[in-house]
């Protein structure tokens, strides 16, 4: 997953980045429409990132307009754009950032409204992009960013140790724990699911939504992790637990995927942005030999989509030219150059019928796919915590031996009381 964005491993990408303060005032050249000479990105570490730098070169010599980014680490991000938020004339003009940051920003006053421009304009196309991916850019029905990576949980697995032991890739949980097994007395780990006390939620959380639950009862705040789909989806995630290598039981996405590139680890669920780490020659041993599909589901589950998202800061002077660089980075036309730049696309369907991009990247199929049928965590500004305690309890669960029943009952109650008093939960 991508909670850590410094994780992703990349080759090759040559990007200048401007050193400026993190919190600066609205860039020179300003007119009253919203135009202006300069604009300045806020970014955090990533491929799609160092892909943003590359291509704002062109976008310099089309347009003279000077583009300035300030790299600000993950776990600043948020802190750092409410910032400039609160101060008249301050902020940034494009801001890239993680959808768990949604509901706080727009709450903050932090984020633009995009809807209108993101649905007048041709170059972007927003009718490129399923409804679910359309709806992850949102809040309250209003577009305050747009996809800049698409990266929903899949099956990650091992093509050639699933050819050898003759496993099935029909994706049922049923299937999914029998493969597991298989590939545990082959010798291989069978599952690489994390427990760490870090992010472990996001991944027990995803297990949830495949079996059809959900965090929250739908269009409310109240925590619905004491149904019949949540149990079944924790007590296979628990016991998975002894096919799981011990890295990956204590660890997050970073451990899972390096678990995997080092040939551990026969299967697991994990996001498609970890593309450019397990295709990375300096980083993985499995170069030809994996690939991804529709994770294990039941008929009313969904994946759960994550990516970063960007948009243009409240508090810019320059929203017009902000927008400019937006759709000239990310309109339909600009997918060969992102991809060639390295960064994990955002889901256009229009991909599918791109020969040069469906070679570059093969999983394109499974990215579309995936997405369409994808979900998000609701916007809630109390989700950080709700993830750090599902974490911690998960990771205890894993160490202690807790069984399903008991840790679906802690978690029920410690996320009813982070949501008390809580009355929006769209």
């Amino acid at each position: 997953m991508q909670r850590t964005r410094g994780q992703y491993g990349r080759a090759g990408i040559v990007a200048s980045l401007v050193a400026v303060p993190l919190v600066l005032t609205a860039c020179g050249g300003e007119e009253s429409t919203g135009s202006a000479d300069s604009i300045t990105v806020a970014i955090s570490s990533s491929p799609s990132a160092d892909a943003l730098q590359a291509i704002a070169a062109d976008f310099e010599a089309e347009t003279g307009v000077t583009v300035e980014f300030v790299d600000i680490p993950y776990d600043q991000l948020t802190s750092q754009i409410l910032l400039g938020a609160r101060q008249p004339d301050q902020g940034f003009d494009v801001i890239q950032f993680d959808s768990p940051m949604l509901a706080a920003l727009v709450e903050a006053g932090a984020l633009a409204d995009l809807t209108d421009r993101v649905e007048s304009s041709e170059a972007y196309n927003a009718g490129d992009f399923s409804e679910q991916v359309d709806e992850y850019a949102r809040y309250d029905d209003t577009a305050y960013g747009i996809p800049l990576s698409t990266e929903p949980y899949v099956l990650w697995y091992r093509t050639d140790l699933f050819a050898d032991l003759g496993l099935s890739l029909e994706p049922t949980w049923d299937t999914y724990v029998a493969n597991a097994r298989a590939l545990e007395a082959s010798g291989v780990a069978g599952n690489g699911s994390g427990f760490g006390a870090q992010i472990g939620g996001y991944y027990w959380l995803e297990a949830i939504y495949l079996h059809g639950g959900t965090l929250l009862e739908p269009g409310t705040c109240t925590p619905a992790l004491d149904t019949p789909q949540a149990l079944a989806a924790t007590e296979t995630y628990l016991d998975l637990r002894d096919t799981t290598p011990a890295t990956v039981v204590n660890g997050g996405g970073n451990e899972m995927t390096t678990a995997f590139a080092q040939g551990q680890v026969g299967q697991q669920i994990n996001a498609t942005g970890y593309w450019s780490t397990i295709s990375d020659p300096d980083q993985s041993q499995v170069l030809d030999a994996f690939d991804m599909t529709l994770p294990p589901m039941t008929d009313d589950g969904s994946t759960l989509l994550f990516g970063w998202l960007i948009g243009v800061g409240e508090q810019s002077a320059a929203k017009d030219t902000a927008w400019e660089f937006l759709e000239f980075a990310l309109g339909q036309d600009a997918m060969d150059r992102l991809i060639e730049e390295g960064a994990p696309p955002p889901a256009r369907q229009s991909l599918l019928e791109n020969e040069a991009a469906l070679e570059s990247i093969p999983y394109l199929p499974t990215l579309v796919e995936a997405a369409a049928r994808g979900d998000h965590l609701p916007y809630i500004t109390q989700m950080p915590e709700i993830i750090t305690a599902l974490s911690v309890q998960l990771n205890a669960a894993a160490s202690d031996g807790t069984d399903a029943e008991a840790l679906l009952a802690a978690a029920q109650s410690e996320v009813e009381s982070i949501m008390s008093g809580a009355e929006t939960c769209g």
